[in-house]
């Protein structure tokens, strides 16, 4: 009988399958370990009631869902004034979702024996909503793995047909690259004007640079002349 093997669709599934794994489990163990962090902060902390007095959007997903919440707090007759972020090594963006305003009242914890150090609860409940995402995630990955282990005889083929799948993949890929290489080519016929524009303004460019270091060397000569 000729020895099988699994099929070319089968260990691309299962490459795929197990970095969705790595994944979604780093970020639960993110979230354990933020979670042990927080814990061990919070143990010897204080709570406090803070006032929200500034917050930024973020700068690269801007809307009133990311904010970066700046607050105020008191403690012994002094004020505070800093970020809504929790001080551990693993911390959530506790302006996440959010959808606070200046002059709003949250509840931190803040370190006694240094005020500046603070634990936001928000932080954690951003976390546990990742984790809760995660794992649903992690779980339907586990499931899809499964059934691929289930029905991994459906994969298994020849060593004749695993090369002749091997032959027409790499056919496909010729066929792309040469269509790729055509399209280029038909498009430089179609904007002749636009592909010098384009090239003259490379050589400019370039030409521009090689001054400027030249330029820079000559400098560097002078200098160790001494001039």
């Amino acid at each position: 009988m000729e020895k099988l093997r699994y099929n070319r669709a089968f260990k691309r599934g299962m490459a795929a399958i197990l970095f969705c794994i790595l994944l979604f489990g780093s970020i639960i163990g993110f979230f354990i370990v933020s979670k042990i962090q927080y814990n061990r902060l919070v143990a010897d902390m204080k709570p406090v009631e803070a006032t929200i007095v500034d917050i930024d959007y973020d700068v690269h997903v801007r809307g009133p869902n990311e904010q970066e919440i700046y607050i105020e707090y008191i403690v012994d007759g002094i004020v505070y004034s800093r970020e809504l972020k929790t001080d551990t090594g693993i911390s959530f963006a506790a302006g996440t979702a959010a959808n606070y305003s200046i002059g709003d009242k949250v509840s931190i914890f803040y370190d006694p024996q240094n005020p500046e150090i603070i634990a936001s609860p928000r932080s954690q409940r951003v976390g546990i909503f990742y984790l809760i995402l995660s794992s649903a995630a992690l779980a339907l990955v586990l499931y899809a793995l499964v059934a691929v282990l289930r029905n991994r005889r459906r994969f298994l083929v020849t060593h004749e047909e695993y090369k002749k799948e091997g032959e027409e993949l790499k056919r496909s890929k010729l066929a792309e690259k040469k269509q790729k290489k055509q399209d280029r080519l038909e498009r430089k016929r179609k904007h002749p004007k636009a592909r010098k524009i384009c090239k003259i303004i490379l050589i400019v460019l370039a030409s521009l640079v090689g001054a400027f270091v030249l330029f820079l060397l000559f400098g560097l000569l002078l200098i160790s002349l001494g001039y």
